[in-house]
């Protein structure tokens, strides 16, 4: 049965900068991409745009301050609909919290796919956490699943995991998937702990 690759991956957790990012991604051959901590200070937009067009894949939604520093890219064989970055409350510092979360549609399955950032104490990472879930659900209509990747939620047992768990299961800590998609395969690639990239095979078979 067909399936969808996602690779999760931390832009500052790729030994080498942003040409190893690209060639992490490349070698893959994702059909989606979250990118975590991705470029979004001076000129972000030409960079994120690089970075997509280097890797063969095309911008989703996301990157800069307002989505978490977070960046969606996506293959052609991706259609994309309706998109939204959020900025969530807390400072943050270097790593603004916030989301981007984009309706997608691969070979007549509609989806969301969610990429998010949590930062600060349990408290905040919990209210966050439900930012997070109270946006997925307004971008969501009632029969699309949805898949998240977030960080700074990667703890288990805590209540910001529990609350971007909700009835998603979780993959490699950082990879929520709804229970109507079937996670096929996961791999988590060298690199630190939690937030080592992760490729997951998808079927909605």
């Amino acid at each position: 049965m067909p399936t969808i690759r996602l690779l999760s991956v931390n832009a500052r957790a790729v030994e080498g900068g942003r040409d190893a990012l690209i060639s992490l991604i490349s070698a893959h051959e994702p059909d989606l991409v979250s990118v975590h901590a991705a470029p979004h200070l001076v000129r972000w937009r030409q960079a994120v745009g690089a970075i997509a067009r280097r890797s063969g894949l095309v911008v989703v939604s996301g990157g800069g301050r307002q989505a978490g520093s977070v960046l969606l890219l996506s293959s052609l064989g991706v259609d994309a609909g309706a998109t939204r970055d959020l900025r969530f409350a807390g400072s943050g510092g270097v790593r603004p919290p916030g989301a981007t979360m984009a309706q997608l549609q691969w070979r007549g399955h509609g989806f969301v796919l969610a990429g998010a950032t949590l930062v600060g104490n349990s408290a905040e990472r919990l209210a966050q956490a439900r930012e997070l879930q109270g946006a997925v659900d307004s971008v969501t209509p009632a029969d699309l699943p949805a898949v998240v990747s977030a960080e700074g939620a990667d703890r288990p047992g805590t209540a910001a995991w529990q609350a971007v768990v909700e009835n998603r299961v979780a993959v490699a800590g950082r990879v929520f998937v709804d229970g109507r998609i079937r996670v096929a395969e996961t791999r988590e690639l060298d690199g630190p702990p939690f937030i080592a990239p992760v490729v997951v095979e998808l079927s909605f078979g």
